[in-house]
């Protein structure tokens, strides 16, 4: 029989010497007792510094929700008839009399009937003139009073006039432009005429939004441009999706993705533009954005640590 090989021979001599090697042991670690004592003194105050700002400076909770704008003594003109544009006799922030022509339609029909019912009426009325006894004569020319003043009529048809006094908000006609009957031609922003902002939030806010309450909007498209007023008037009942679709209206009523309860919240605006890089711009009804209204305002401590505030509460 073979020898039975040594039991050492099942390793190789390189693991063997490496677990033969004395323990090589680390040094103790050195800590400079100056910056210890510096790096202590310096966490401790900063410490204090940290719990004297919580216990002095509150913090904000706000109810946040989508925000549309609605300009309210905003007069829209439409067209009665259809036609092709001829002239527009307005601009934009131009201030017009209740009365003034602003935008005329082509009418060489309308306007050569009326010629020629106003001759005929002046002839007849020169006949009549002539025989003043002549009865059928006196009644065809009150027939033909009756239909230059229908002429007329429809000739004043085709010029759009400004129903109130006010300033030109919007002109959203050119000249040439084909219009149908209904059409929206311009708008004017009456006298005293005021803007305001419908937020939405969500419901669970309602106990705590009053009027008075501060709000801070952001118009879309002007990111950090910040708007700040008052509440004026909070819902008194929770709305739905259905029903902010059926209080807007079918214009607006798809302009704002909703699910679940919400409460409106309104404000009025300061004034009827908005300052951006010293510029100004107009508010325009259904401008979206933004509304961050101010519910609430707690402690720091109560803010890091909610518990603080169960446990500050009277037993029952």
């Amino acid at each position: 029989m073979s020898e039975q090989p040594h039991q050492s021979s099942l390793f190789r001599q390189e693991a063997l010497d490496h677990y033969a090697r004395p323990e090589v042991r680390g040094t103790v670690l050195l800590l400079d007792p100056f910056w210890a004592r510096v790096t202590y003194w310096l966490v401790l105050v900063l410490a204090l510094i940290l719990g004297v700002v919580l216990t002095v400076v509150e913090i904000n909770d706000y109810a946040t929700g989508p925000v549309l704008i609605q300009v309210r003594g905003l007069e829209d003109l439409t067209v009665t008839t259809a036609g092709r544009v001829s002239k527009v006799l307005v601009k934009r922030g131009q201030y017009v009399q209740a009365g003034q022509p602003l935008v005329e339609l082509h009418s060489p029909l309308e306007e050569a009937e009326r010629s020629r019912m106003t001759q005929e009426f002046r002839s007849q009325l020169a006949a009549g003139l002539m025989n003043p006894l002549d009865a059928s004569s006196r009644q065809t020319l009150s027939s033909l009073r009756s239909q230059v003043d229908l002429s007329e009529a429809r000739l004043s048809e085709r010029v759009l006039r400004a129903s109130v006094s006010g300033r030109i908000h919007d002109v959203r006609v050119r000249e040439n432009q084909y219009l149908s009957a209904g059409q929206a031609v311009a708008s004017i922003l009456q006298d005293g005429s005021e803007v305001f902002a419908l937020a939405l939030v969500p419901g669970q806010y309602r106990p705590m939004l009053e009027p008075g309450q501060q709000i801070r909007m952001e118009v879309a498209g002007f990111p950090y441009v910040y708007q700040y007023f008052q509440v004026t008037s909070v819902s008194d009942e929770l709305v739905g999706p259905a029903e902010v679709r059926r209080y807007l209206g079918p214009g607006l009523g798809d302009a704002l993705p909703l699910q679940g309860p919400h409460v409106a919240v309104e404000g009025q605006l300061p004034g009827a533009t908005f300052d951006v890089d010293g510029r100004s711009y107009s508010y325009y009804t259904g401008m979206p954005g933004v509304a961050w209204v101010r519910v609430r305002a707690r402690n720091g401590w109560l803010t890091l640590l909610p518990v603080l505030e169960l446990l500050g509460r009277p037993r029952g």
